[in-house]
């Protein structure tokens, strides 16, 4: 699947892709269909970007060290276009009916595919109805929805979506839906639901955008990500995010082009102002005819590999982008499935723990402060819930993800943990890591006995693993309004095109941002074969 090293391709390419992500290997795939010819060139030694599987970690266990749950994917356009060729490699999703829930400090519950149970698991009565109802009123616009997160603003396709929303909303609807996208979710949440149990069960999706509750659009991503995940639930490829790479990679270089790991691409070559090809650190050369599509932060493209030769205001404004929060994972290995002292919660894919939506925010504002939060919103996956395939008969496996970290820490929200000098040493990785564990101990009653190892990552690891993960930020950057949508990645509103003729910028700091929908690439590539028809 990979050529590491050796003699570089004696003959051009249509297109580079610098990075190996889901955006840039599904960008690869569809210029591929197409009947380009794609290089992509990954720095480190496999391909995947934070679709990262290993089966060493945990010996006989398949554990995602990184990303792991596809919902984004498997509901968009990319997966709709790619699933049949992929099905042909061997690619299978597996689901659950049972996505997710929460455990809170006034109790459990699970938020299900079927919607005919959604009464007997939420908060309340009145909780489900106003659940169902707001599902058939946002039902009514998803289609708007997901299409503004999905449509290229620089594109005539942005305006057709504005004469729909116009024509189906009027003016003063379409006004009132524009508010309704910036609301934040706390108001939205204490607006709408009355149990504090189906507040904090919705609350924390935000996070999976890099947003908390009491930022502005953080309600309408809370409602189109339950939305997807309630239609969807939480799919998983069958043997881990590697069989997805590895399909999307084949499609690429069965069809005579290249996936070069090891390949540190330093500089995008220009003649005459366009990219033409790339050079890497080993003083290989590749060319492309067509295009360079590039799935890095916008510092590293601007400043590094354009080493500035790009219009000044586009230079600017990469130089003032901001990274968000930073991020841990903790991987913990059981000799048995985890048992909850909520039982309906062993059979969830994704659970949130937390106290309640204050919490949240607490949370969220500490790290943004540069304090570790005292009483965190830990994400609990249960792989093994969805692929059984991911640990041995009768084990158990934990993914937990922590998404209100600082990137570098200046205290101690509870005024336990010496910050040293700021920097995630293993020390202060550990402490806090132990924090989780104390955290999750009423939850999970077997969690000392079963548990025979742990892995865990912090920001300086996550860094390290994935140059785009800068301080360990796991979105691409901070997704607050201002850094979002058209602003998404830069202040002056340029969307994927650079400035620089023949160069797209995607990856998870560009529009429509972070997770595992793979827009960016997909936008890009269908936009280059239409511009070639």
């Amino acid at each position: 699947m990979t050529q590491s090293g050796g003699a570089p391709p004696t003959e051009a390419f249509d297109a580079v892709v610098i990075g190996s992500g889901i955006n840039a290997l599904v960008a690869a795939a569809q210029l591929t269909r197409g009947g380009w010819r794609v290089a992509v060139c990954e720095r480190e030694d496999r391909p995947g970007g934070a679709i990262r599987t290993s089966r060493e970690v945990f010996p006989g266990y398949t554990v995602e060290l990184l990303s792991s749950w596809h919902p984004l994917f498997v509901g968009g356009p990319a997966y709709a276009a790619l699933a049949d060729e992929l099905a042909r490699r061997g690619v299978v999703y597996r689901n659950t009916p049972l996505p997710t829930g929460v455990a809170c400090r006034d109790g459990a519950a699970v938020l299900p595919t079927d919607p005919d149970a959604l009464t007997a698991t939420l908060g309340s009565v009145g909780d489900a109805e106003n659940w169902s109802a707001m599902m058939t009123e946002f039902g009514g616009k998803i289609d708007l929805a997901f299409g503004l997160l999905g449509t290229d603003f620089w594109r005539p396709g942005a305006l057709r979506l504005g004469w729909r929303a116009l024509r189906r909303l009027g003016r003063g609807g379409l006004v009132a839906t524009g508010a309704e996208v910036l609301e934040p979710a706390r108001p939205w949440l204490e607006r709408t639901f009355s149990s504090p149990v189906t507040r904090a069960m919705l609350g924390p999706w935000a996070l999976h955008n890099g947003l908390g509750p009491d930022d502005a659009a953080s309600a309408f991503i809370t409602k189109v990500i339950a939305a997807a995940v309630v239609t969807g639930g939480m799919p998983v490829p069958e043997g881990g995010g590697v069989r997805l790479v590895e399909a999307l990679a084949g499609i690429v270089t069965d069809a005579g082009g290249e996936l070069l790991t090891g390949a540190d691409v330093t500089r995008i070559s220009l003649e005459q102002g366009r990219a033409s090809g790339v050079r890497l650190a080993d003083g290989r050369r590749l060319r492309a005819r067509r295009a360079v599509l590039a799935s890095v932060t916008p510092r590293a493209l601007y400043e590094d590999l354009l080493n500035g030769a790009a219009p000044a205001d586009r230079v600017q404004a990469a130089r003032a982008f901001r990274h968000g929060r930073a991020a841990m994972q903790i991987h913990l290995a059981l000799d048995e499935p985890p048992r909850w002292s909520d039982p309906a919660l062993e059979g969830v894919a994704l659970v949130h723990v937390l106290d309640d939506l204050d919490s949240l925010s607490a949370s969220v504002n500490a790290a943004w402060r540069g304090l570790l939060p005292e009483r965190p919103t830990i994400a609990v996956g249960q792989p093994a819930t969805v692929d059984p395939s991911r640990v041995p008969e009768g084990k158990g496996l934990l993914w937990l993800q922590l998404q209100e970290l600082p990137r570098r820490v200046r205290g101690d929200a509870a005024g336990v943990i010496d910050p040293g000098d700021g920097t995630w040493v293993p020390r202060l990785r550990d402490a806090y890591a132990d924090r989780i564990l104390d955290l999750l101990r009423p939850h999970i009653t077997n969690l000392d006995s079963a548990l025979t190892d742990r892995l865990v990552l912090g920001p300086a690891e996550l860094e390290e693993m994935n140059v785009n993960l800068v301080g360990g930020d796991p979105y691409g950057g901070d997704c607050r309004i201002d850094q979002y949508a058209l602003w998404r990645p830069l202040s002056s509103g340029t969307g994927h095109a650079t400035g620089v003729p023949g160069l797209w910028h995607i990856g998870a700091s560009t529009h429509p941002g972070p997770g595992l929908g793979a827009g960016s690439g997909f936008l890009v590539a269908e936009r280059l074969l239409r511009t070639r028809r």
